[in-house]
């Protein structure tokens, strides 16, 4: 449309997409003020109650064992162990404050580089004391191996890994940030409490940590050299600190199995619990031994036995040890089996297999090939 001025002057046309462009920033800016302003009466005729707040991020963080257990992570560092507040912490701490909103977003990605990554970013906003934080985080997208070792090319997946870990990370940073830690600290201490449990649940509760580690994948050799431990009745309130806290980091995505317990390449050491499992030639005869018979305890010291042919025993334990399978798959898969079911229900640890079931299995599955037991990581046959 034009607009006609004197003797034939032109007036060059409106441009309406620039006009609709203008009104719509001028809207979206006039939304947003009025929400800032909203929130802000709010927090103002809402404010927080301190002793509210922190009762309520306690009630949260201890309210069951696997809560609390979330609530805080231990990552390895430099060969010591390094423990702080979790992202569920951050989530419970937000959620109990009041007055005040927090967020992530991925900036941007890198994958076609040597180093691929993902760039994110944080903001945790403190309404009521007008109080802004803003976090960036690089977060390495690791990508996966071939047979060979050589890493695969970035998928949409490794990606989406790399970008859900930053995000946490940021978002806990940045929350942990604006919320002071005179708040945290207590609510941190009492779910780390909760979490390990008191000293007379100290065995049921060592039991559960454990097995829900190797539910993950790790092996007990591997998780006792974590703390330092040459066997399970070793480990106490402290160390059960940091295997919970490293549980907790895995599933969060900050550390991976293969770094919280990094497999031991030399075979045990320190007299951790493989050595207790795969026991050694016996000096005595025994007589057949019956499905039934419970043979734990009998080996002799590794060192002091003769140098002969390993029994079948050790060979099953050294081929669990070396293919990385736990015992808890092995007897798994074993209880699927007609002529196993009933003596592997009894088995506790490779010691209670018997030397003729021993040698049952070993026929059945070729001990020098790790696959050969097709054994899914999480347990059970396939």
């Amino acid at each position: 449309m034009q607009e006609i001025r004197g003797f034939g002057e032109q007036v060059k046309p409106m441009e309406t997409t620039e006009q609709l462009e203008i009104v719509q920033s001028d809207a979206l800016s006039t939304i947003t003020r009025a929400e800032t302003d909203v929130a802000i009466a709010t927090a103002r005729k809402f404010p927080r109650i301190l002793a509210t707040v922190k009762a309520k991020m306690i009630e949260f963080a201890t309210l069951d064992e696997e809560t609390a257990s979330s609530c805080f992570y231990t990552l390895p560092r430099g060969g010591k162990s390094i423990q702080g507040p979790s992202v569920r912490l951050a989530e419970i701490a937000l959620s109990s404050y009041q007055n005040i909103k927090a967020g992530a977003r991925v900036l941007s990605v890198d994958s076609t580089s040597e180093n691929p990554h993902v760039i994110v970013q944080a903001v945790c906003q403190d309404i009521q004391n007008n109080v802004s934080i803003s976090i960036e985080k690089r977060r390495r997208i690791t990508t996966k191996k071939n047979q060979d070792g050589s890493r695969k090319p970035v998928s949409d997946d490794d990606i989406q890994l790399a970008a859900n870990a930053g995000s946490a990370i940021a978002f806990r940073d940045a929350v942990f940030k604006v919320i002071p830690g005179a708040l945290i600290k207590p609510v941190y201490e009492q779910a780390k409490r909760v979490a390990v449990g008191e000293v007379k649940s100290i065995v049921e509760r060592r039991g559960k940590v454990i097995d829900r580690l190797k539910q993950m994948g790790a092996t007990e050799d591997r998780i006792l050299a974590a703390v330092s431990c040459k066997k399970s009745d070793d480990v106490g309130l402290e160390q059960l600190e940091i295997l919970v806290g490293l549980g907790t980091a895995i599933k969060d995505g900050e550390v991976t199995l293969e770094e919280a317990f990094p497999i031991i390449k030399d075979g045990p050491v320190r007299g951790t619990a493989s050595e207790v499992k795969l026991p050694q030639q016996r000096t005595e005869p025994k007589p057949d031994p019956k499905p039934e018979a419970d043979h734990s305890g009998t080996a002799n010291d590794p060192e002091s036995s003769p140098a002969s042919e390993p029994t079948p025993q050790v060979k099953l334990g050294k081929f669990l040890f070396d293919a990385g399978v736990t015992f808890d798959q092995l007897k798994a898969w074993a209880i699927t089996t007609r002529t196993l079911k009933l003596s592997a229900e009894l088995w506790n640890n490779c010691g209670d297999v018997s030397d003729l079931h021993a040698g049952n299995i070993i026929e059945k599955l070729d001990v020098s090939d790790p696959n050969a037991l097709k054994i899914k990581k999480s347990g059970g046959a396939q």
